[in-house]
């Protein structure tokens, strides 16, 4: 266990270490064990994979993007304003697309359960630029603009996805933030990023949608008898910490910029602000 796994387990809440919670963490170690062998092998579509991800690379260097989480305060943003930005949609953002036609540059979603294996179809169908996880590429069609990406347990910032692969923050939006550090961008803003859910569950504690949560931009993101996780803040904002370090050791900017959102750890700007020009 690395120093910085340590010091993040000693930040845990005590309620949220529980003896299941342990056994499934040694389980998922022990499942990963073959994806990671896998990950690194010099042949086939793991090595293709690799040099697909490897041409994302600085590509966007000294661009700014926006990183579009799934909160409801989503609803209060003009999407026309992003047309002509730099975007990462994450989860299923891609609903989006029938509500105000927007589409981001790029799509991301590692969360296996409530994710990638609930809406696999749809994932699947997918056109942009998508980045999944790893660990489940046998569920999807290997086309051109799917690229799989691979997590380790501990938090540390990964500032090369190829070589260091993606710190865990327990959020897609902490795997994004890594992605586009590794393509360059210098500015990059969170929106929809509300960081409040409506459960007083555990983190980490499956719980079964009754397809009328207003925790995301749209009613129905899950159907009723679905399930979703309720969030692990404490791990996130440790996560979210490393990253503001990461980029502002690198004279960049990462910045906050969620209408109302309740997260703390990036400085907060006006979303309307950045289009004043």
């Amino acid at each position: 266990m690395t120093f910085l796994s340590l010091n993040r387990f000693k930040q845990l809440d005590k309620r949220d270490i529980t003896v299941r919670r342990l056994f499934m963490a040694l389980l998922r170690r022990l499942a990963n064990v073959p994806h990671l062998i896998a990950w690194y092998l010099p042949w086939g579509f793991a090595k293709e994979n690799r040099e697909r991800l490897e041409k994302f690379k600085n590509i966007h260097k000294g661009k700014r993007c926006f990183i579009i989480a799934n909160g409801p305060s989503l609803k209060k943003i003009d999407f026309d304003l992003l047309k002509y930005e730099y975007t990462f949609g994450m989860n299923r953002i891609y609903l989006m697309e029938g509500v105000n036609g927007f589409k981001p540059n790029y799509l991301a979603c590692i969360d296996k359960k409530s994710q990638l294996l609930q809406f696999t179809d749809e994932y699947n169908d997918q056109k942009g630029i998508c980045f999944y996880e790893w660990n489940l590429r046998h569920l999807f069609d290997k086309k051109e603009n799917f690229i799989f990406i691979k997590g380790r347990f501990s938090p540390r910032f990964s500032t090369d996805p190829v070589k260091d692969k993606l710190g865990n923050g327990k959020t897609v939006t902490y795997a994004v933030i890594q992605l586009a550090y590794f393509m360059g961008f210098s500015q990059v803003f969170l929106i929809g990023k509300d960081h409040s859910y409506n459960t007083t569950e555990k983190a980490g504690k499956g719980i079964m949608s009754t397809g009328k949560e207003s925790n995301h931009f749209i009613q129905g993101y899950y159907k009723s008898g679905q399930n979703w996780d309720a969030p692990d803040y404490k791990t996130e904002e440790f996560a979210y910490e490393l990253a503001r370090v990461a980029y502002e050791g690198n004279g960049r900017e990462i910045k906050d910029a969620t209408i109302g959102g309740k997260l703390d750890i990036f400085e907060k700007v006006d979303f309307y602000s950045l289009f004043q020009e």
